[in-house]
């Protein structure tokens, strides 16, 4: 392990002009590396930049809607020609929703996605290829949640992405594995963290909408999160993690009880089973640690 590393890197930090993005952006500035702090909040951004320069640190701000693909190259190509090469990518933007499933709208859910799901895929889609253009040792850490693993009633559409997140992520750690690039990955489930993420969805959600901000459950939101982790904190864990090339991050051992319940639950449901349809090659072929799923660019299937 290379313990300052990342000293000297460029990263590009989505939804870093507050909370958990904040707080991972200042421990990479406190390890060395140069910052583009990305967030929609513009007027935020530019304030948090001046903040962070005035401290010391070699940062550059920009605007971006994470969840527009048109605007990607454009905010990647800023922070390259302010930073030179970015060689970490924080997917971090993301927003909330405490609507049950039955009252979510198709709006609000496919904002949601457009944001904690699309935007990180769109996110790697445009630093992946300069990652391996550039050579040399790379990171993408997307933040998902502890929704992701443990599906939360009251925020269906929050807990669908987030696990979609999970998958990606994973899936993209193994990928990469097979292509021998030294690009880590890893993903953050967060449990509650004191940021304003409750706030600043209830203001997106009542602005796809056209309503009125639910102000009454955005201000108990926020109050629970209040009580959360510090968000700076957080980030000096995900610096660590993404030194030591740690795939899944989690902040709250409180969670477990409920992970070891939904882990029961599946173990449960295999002892039941009669195994009425004989072997299932594709599992046998991922157990083997072969590739179960033929695509153009992969002859590791047997």
């Amino acid at each position: 392990m290379t313990t300052d590393w990342p000293a000297g890197q460029a990263a590009f930090v989505t939804g870093a002009a507050s909370g958990i993005g904040l707080g991972i952006a200042r421990a990479l500035i406190a390890a060395g590396a140069k910052v583009a702090i990305a967030d929609i909040d513009g007027e935020r951004v530019d304030s948090v930049a001046k903040e962070l320069t005035s401290a010391g640190g070699t940062v550059v701000g920009i605007q971006l809607d994470v969840s527009d693909a048109d605007h990607w190259e454009d905010a990647a190509d800023q922070a390259e020609k302010a930073l030179g090469p970015i060689s970490i990518l924080v997917n971090n933007a993301g927003v909330t929703g405490s609507t049950l499933l039955e009252q979510t709208s198709l709006d609000i859910w496919r904002w949601i996605f457009s944001i904690n799901t699309d935007a990180q895929f769109i996110g790697v889609s445009t630093f992946l290829p300069r990652f391996k253009k550039h050579g040399g040792r790379a990171h993408i850490m997307n933040t998902a949640s502890m929704a992701g693993l443990i599906p939360m009633v009251g925020a269906g559409a929050y807990s669908a992405s987030k696990a979609a997140s999970v998958a990606y992520s994973r899936v993209l750690k193994d990928e990469l594995a097979l292509g021998g690039e030294d690009i880590g990955v890893s993903v953050l489930c967060p449990g509650s963290v004191a940021t304003r993420i409750a706030l600043t969805a209830a203001e997106g959600e009542a602005k796809v909408l056209g309503t009125e901000v639910n102000t009454a459950a955005a201000e108990a939101n926020t109050a629970m999160a209040a009580k959360g982790a510090d968000p700076d904190k957080v980030g000096e864990q995900v610096l660590e993690a993404i030194r030591q090339r740690q795939f899944l991050i989690l902040t709250h051992r409180d969670w477990q009880p409920l992970t070891d319940g939904w882990q029961d639950e599946i173990k449960q449901a295999y002892e039941q089973l009669d195994d009425r349809y004989g072997p299932d090659v594709a599992a046998q072929f991922l157990v083997s640690g072969q590739v179960a799923v033929s695509t153009e660019n992969s002859n590791s299937r047997a």
